[in-house]
């Protein structure tokens, strides 16, 4: 366990045996102007609120909590809960790293980098024992924790999205909504919102449970059996909803409706 602040980053590994150990601050709503916080449960159970979405973490969970928005922490149940805690200044993370972390969600389940973390302790301990300045010690940690949140950040992340959708899932529902007039693929979704396809593809299945083509096949149409029944010609409609090929609107209309695109239902 250790605790170290040095300019603007603080990092600490705890172990709180009650719930009001685990308070210091943290249990009441509250936001860091200018810095990231990332919260990792590495034994027993927490409660972190942030904003509408929450979770109740387990060992190999974090959480990645951006600058202004509101939070708390709450410890569950009486059993001892260890974490770490690190807030890193806004300017450590990057436009680019940042938005890649806003697009992913909050919450994560990822064991493996609990195990990563662990070694941060060593890896104190070493620079401690060594003599080195605090300097040395900051820009080690600096070092590690810059790595974690690339890897989070990373097109492979598994974030979890609890309690609402993530704020991508959101997006793409709005985009798809916006441009159900275009043709729309998953490498399209990814030039959109810079993840890579398998991403989009997985994030958008685990929140849903529909795969993204099918939920945008699906809502394409929908539209299309409203214009067909009131009268609008097939061709037509396949046009306006993004479909240069009449037979590739047919079989897919066929495919979600389960009869064929008939002029006025008929």
């Amino acid at each position: 366990m250790f605790s170290f602040r040095y300019n603007d980053m603080e990092i600490s590994h705890q172990l709180a045996q009650s719930p009001a150990e685990a308070k210091d601050g943290e249990s009441e709503p509250h936001c860091h102007e200018r810095c990231v916080e990332v919260y990792a449960c590495m034994g027993g159970t927490v409660k972190v609120i942030v904003e509408s979405r929450q979770k109740v973490l387990e060992k190999g969970d974090l959480a990645v909590i951006m600058p202004y928005e509101m939070h708390e922490i709450e410890m569950t149940g009486d059993a001892p809960h260890e974490f770490m805690d690190c807030k890193l200044p806004v300017t450590f993370l990057g436009m680019n790293i940042a938005n890649r972390l806003k697009a992913c969600g909050t919450f994560y389940v990822w064991p493996s980098k609990i195990v990563f973390l662990d070694r941060m302790d060593e890896f104190y301990e070493q620079y401690r024992e060594e003599g080195d300045s605090d300097e040395m010690l900051y820009l080690g940690i600096a070092f590690w924790m810059a790595a974690i949140l690339v890897f989070l950040a990373r097109n492979d992340a598994p974030a979890e999205a609890t309690g609402s959708e993530s704020w991508l899932v959101t997006e793409i529902r709005q985009y798809a909504a916006d441009n159900l007039d275009k043709k729309i693929t998953v490498q399209d979704l990814a030039e959109r919102f810079h993840r890579s396809p398998s991403y989009i593809a997985k994030q958008f299945l685990a929140a849903t449970g529909e795969p993204v083509m099918t939920y945008i096949r699906r809502q394409k149409m929908d539209i299309a059996e409203h214009l067909i029944l009131n009268n609008a010609k097939p061709s037509d409609v396949a046009k306006h909803i993004g479909y240069a090929d009449y037979s590739s609107f047919y079989r897919a209309y066929v495919s979600v409706k389960g009869v064929p695109p008939t002029c006025g239902g008929k």
